[in-house]
């Protein structure tokens, strides 16, 4: 796979004879793959935060991009024909196109699980790996990280000339109690724009979405809150972080934020 992954950077063919790839999707809201690492004992920033690497049908990528206030940022890019199929081909000789968990062989109480989805043949697969790179790797465990390692490289080695900013037609408000993490507690500050603390329980907090005429100001809002800053929403609500992350192209609500383990 490191020989393959240099390939990849270098602009040659990868060598996955063998293997049945199917053309891969052309439109550029279709999700086709995506990349994301979720760390155990984490605070509500590291939980919003887009996934490292989701792919759209066309080659176009999406990849956070930090935090500016409390509004998470993202770029985008488009790979070119040859750089797509060569990645979507790839994924499918990592072994992606097929839903699978690949446990930790020892012992863990406190790790990682890496989520790695594949569009293949019109479906949508799921791997999860759990607690990667702890060890040394073999077997389809190996073959995921040596994945994972060429994509993380080809997203670092795009030009920053030829990316723009992520355009959300929605974003969502994720609300949750009390603070989690090292971020200095600022002042509160009065809520506004109804009661975010009532939105759609996910496993990133308390859901709800803005769009339309609505969005540059929840943007502008989100970017001159610092992260930490305590929100209060009439006299009964208090105490509680409000974070906006964009949706991506494929979420098309809350919902679609929830952690999935599995999908086939």
């Amino acid at each position: 796979m490191a020989v393959v992954a240099a390939g990849v950077l270098t602009g040659s063919t990868p060598n996955v004879t063998g293997l049945d790839v199917p053309e891969p999707p052309s439109d550029p809201n279709t999700l086709v793959l995506q990349l994301h690492l979720w760390r155990s004992m984490s605070g509500p920033p590291a939980l919003a935060e887009l996934p490292e690497f989701s792919l759209y049908g066309g080659g176009r990528v999406i990849v956070g991009n930090g935090w500016d206030g409390s509004l998470h940022r993202a770029r985008e890019f488009t790979l070119s024909p040859e750089r797509y199929r060569q990645i979507y081909r790839l994924a499918h000789a990592a072994g992606l196109a097929r839903p699978r968990h690949l446990p930790e062989p020892g012992e863990t109480t406190d790790g990682t699980m890496l989520v790695a989805e594949l569009r293949s043949a019109g479906h949508l697969h799921t791997t999860t790996v759990i607690s990667l790179g702890r060890g040394h790797e073999t077997g389809p465990r190996r073959r995921v990280a040596e994945f994972r390692r060429t994509v993380r490289q080809l997203a670092l080695a795009t030009d920053p000339a030829r990316t723009t900013d992520y355009r959300p037609d929605l974003v969502a408000l994720l609300a949750s109690a009390g603070w989690h993490g090292d971020v200095r507690r600022t002042a509160e500050w009065q809520w506004t724009d109804g009661d975010p603390l009532a939105g759609v329980r996910t496993d990133l907090g308390e859901c709800t979405t803005r769009g339309g005429p609505a969005l540059p100001g929840i943007e502008a809002l989100g970017r001159g809150t610092p992260l930490g800053t305590q929100w209060r929403s009439g006299a009964e609500r208090s105490g509680f972080v409000v974070l906006v992350r964009p949706l991506l192209p494929d979420e098309k609500g809350c919902a679609d934020l929830n952690l999935r383990r599995e999908r086939k």
